[in-house]
């Protein structure tokens, strides 16, 4: 039984759910005829619930008594009828308890610790990891940000970059939202994750995930050592050309073979600068090549060793450093 859900609802019908929480129950109805079908009855039963019920409210009331009121009320609206579809009793029952226990008391849901949505940022250039209660371990590049609630259903909302280890579960898919509409689902994998400039770009060390957009059907499966990326309307799939992807969480960068036009933005994105070649420099640095690693090193000392590598000059000039002959 989809516990959770029933608790969201039981939360927006008193008018104390999250905005998140709305999207997530509106994705589920919208999943299928059934859910939806689920969820009028379970809001049918709510909206009946002063009339038929003797709901207390009171922090306590009785269990057993709201069982058997509950039971009775399904058996009169699921009377005898041509062609009805009718619902699982147990489904509905447990979904009206949910809410007469809600009714009792809003407390009850607002307070519980699991049901909370929780939030994460990693500031001041920090970054910052968290393992879930099943298990699962976020890894936030600096300056990213999630949200999570750790019901029955495991789903992330991230901004930024982040790395995941996500626990198995086939039971309960992991997924992880971006503010581009897309979708990341797993079962059981590692791989990270990052939103920039209406992008998502998803890259798989291990297991497998899918990587699509909410609410669409079209979507793509991604295995270790591919990199997938959604934006404008575009889904694409490819092996990962880019050796660095983890560099912001292990600190080691390498190169194989680069020219200094490829290396750059690759230092830019690490570090955080702003690095411009001059006009004048640009052919040159696209054939200037280096192989060579580098590991928890500053920025300044990095520029300072392909320098005595490959021979050009750079200098800071505000905000930008900027290289050239």
């Amino acid at each position: 039984m989809d516990t959770y859900i029933y608790e969201i609802i039981a939360k927006q019908l008193s008018s104390v759910s999250t905005p998140e929480e709305d999207a997530i129950l509106r994705e589920w109805r919208e999943a299928s005829p059934d859910n939806e079908t689920a969820y009028i009855k379970a809001k049918q039963i709510w909206q009946d619930a002063p009339r038929s019920l003797p709901v207390s409210r009171q922090k306590q009331f009785n269990a057993a008594a709201a069982w058997s009121k509950v039971d009775q009320l399904l058996q009169q609206q699921e009377a005898p009828a041509a062609k009805t579809v009718r619902m699982p009793v147990f489904r509905i029952a447990a979904a009206a308890v949910l809410l007469i226990m809600l009714s009792a008391g809003a407390w009850w849901l607002a307070s519980r610790p699991s049901l909370k949505v929780r939030e994460m940022a990693a500031n001041e250039g920090k970054i910052k990891s968290v393992e879930l209660s099943d298990k699962s371990v976020i890894t936030l590049r600096p300056g990213a940000k999630i949200k999570y609630s750790e019901g029955a259903e495991r789903v992330v909302t991230l901004e930024g970059e982040a790395f995941f280890e996500v626990a198995a579960d086939p039971r309960h898919p992991f997924l992880v939202k971006t503010p581009n509409q897309s979708v990341v689902e797993v079962l059981g994998t590692s791989f990270t994750v990052k939103t920039a400039d209406a992008h998502t770009t998803v890259i798989v060390s291990t297991g497998k995930v899918k990587l699509g957009r909410a609410n669409d059907t079209s979507s793509v499966i991604l295995t270790s050592g591919q990199k997938g990326v959604w934006g404008n309307g575009q889904l694409s799939a490819a092996d990962n050309d880019d050796p660095n992807f983890m560099a912001w969480k292990t600190g080691i960068l390498q190169f194989n073979d680069q020219s200094l036009l490829e290396i750059l933005p690759q230092l830019a994105d690490f570090y955080g600068k702003v690095i411009r070649i001059e006009d004048g420099y640009q052919a040159t640095a696209a054939q200037q090549k280096a192989t060579i690693s580098f590991q928890d090193q500053s920025c300044d000392e990095v520029l300072h060793e392909l320098q005595l590598l490959l021979g050009f000059n750079y200098k800071q000039e505000g905000d930008t450093i900027v290289i050239g002959k």
